[in-house]
């Protein structure tokens, strides 16, 4: 990369960097980001990484860490919302629109509204090397996914899954293991 292409993507990564998230070397987070109303404190963003357009990565609890391996690209308006844990693998691709969220909201107290309930406890995500997740997928609470696996476009992932693994569907189901 020339100088002036670098100096543009310090610039572009400059409010992530202040707001306390970490960018490792080679890697760029586009333009469009949420910086303003979001907590980036607790997360690191590995080595040759690449963030689309519109990504939502957020930080909803102190201790809460998201943390995004080395070579792993992430595709446009992707949300990525952790209250406990997130470990995203080296090398793994992540189409856009794609959501991963470790929490859900508070629902089931009829006494109270869904704005005031708040966010339930969170259970960390751990997706290994290797993965592929389909453009417009949900992955949920406490799903860990073995290395290499592919999760197909609209798919609603709300339980683990072993390496090498072929899912897909609402809710995801097993497709095939592949090696």
């Amino acid at each position: 990369m020339n100088f002036l292409v670098k100096c543009l993507l310090f610039v572009i990564s400059l409010p992530f960097r202040i707001k306390g998230g970490k960018i490792g070397k080679n890697s760029y987070i586009a333009p469009g980001y949420d910086f303003c109303f979001v907590n980036l404190q607790g997360i690191e963003i590995g080595n040759n990484c690449v963030i689309g357009r519109n990504a939502w990565l957020e930080i909803v609890s102190p201790k809460a860490k998201l943390k995004i391996g080395d070579g792993t690209r992430i595709g446009r308006n992707a949300t990525i919302s952790c209250s406990k844990g997130i470990t995203i693998g080296k090398k793994c691709l992540i189409s856009y629109n794609v959501s991963i969220l470790d929490h859900d909201h508070e629902l089931f107290r009829t006494n109270v509204s869904p704005v005031d309930l708040g966010l339930s406890v969170g259970e960390k995500i751990i997706i290994e090397d290797d993965c592929f997740i389909g453009a417009h997928s949900f992955i949920l609470k406490g799903v860990h996914l073995g290395k290499h696996c592919v999760v197909g476009a609209n798919s609603v992932v709300t339980k683990s899954f072993p390496a090498y693994s072929v899912v897909a569907g609402c809710p995801a189901k097993l497709i095939k293991i592949i090696k």
